[in-house]
């Protein structure tokens, strides 16, 4: 239950439960009285928090997605694991928990951003930061690789990071479209197969 007296926790329980919504419906499908009737809050609780349908859209990228972005990325870079090993798990195991269900609706991220971001400046340059900080942060790891003898030094870590970044959303893409676990797994996997192709002989 979430607490009334808990601004942060309210907040909080206001921000995963619209995520929830946009993902099944898109923003666009996004009703306030939704979100009011799913968080068991009042309307005015929520624009308490929030001013405006399109404020709460926002919160949603800056403080839970980018959020969750940034918890995963420093718990795989806390490990002991080598460069390209680290990429392979930030892409997420082959299979793990997935089913043609979450094909269906796809990643909530890109959804959002191909249907906001010609639209709407503020949603395009919040998820577009999010694609670039993992862009750099996989070309941190891939220099970090080259530096150790772990990658190949003819590498280009940020135009690699960028490729692979873009490889895993169209992925993720052709498997809403298709709903076909089988290929989804089949592409995870080639995928992998280039990032284990950047590593030299001693490590491959």
């Amino acid at each position: 239950m979430v607490r009334k007296n808990n601004p942060q926790q309210t907040r909080q329980h206001i921000l995963e439960v619209t995520a929830d919504l946009i993902h099944k419906h898109g923003y666009k499908g996004l009703r306030v009285d939704e979100v009011v009737e799913k968080a068991g809050l009042t309307k005015g609780a929520i624009y308490h928090h929030f001013p405006n349908k399109q404020a709460l859209g926002y919160a949603v990228v800056d403080e839970l997605f980018h959020k969750e972005f940034l918890n995963h990325l420093n718990s795989l870079k806390e490990t002991s694991d080598k460069p390209l090993e680290i990429i392979i798990k930030f892409f997420g195991p082959v299979g793990e928990g997935r089913c043609e269900a979450d094909l269906e609706v796809g990643c909530p991220l890109t959804n959002l951003g191909q249907e906001m971001a010609y639209e709407d400046e503020g949603f395009r340059t919040r998820i577009n930061n999010i694609f670039d900080n993992w862009s750099n942060v996989i070309a941190e790891l891939l220099q970090q690789g080259i530096e150790q003898g772990n990658v190949k030094a003819n590498v280009d870590p940020l135009v690699t990071a960028r490729f692979l970044v873009s490889s895993f959303q169209g992925i993720l893409c052709n498997s809403k479209c298709t709903k076909d676990m089988q290929r989804f797994t089949d592409n995870i996997e080639f995928l992998y197969s280039v990032v284990k192709s950047l590593g030299t002989e001693e490590t491959t």
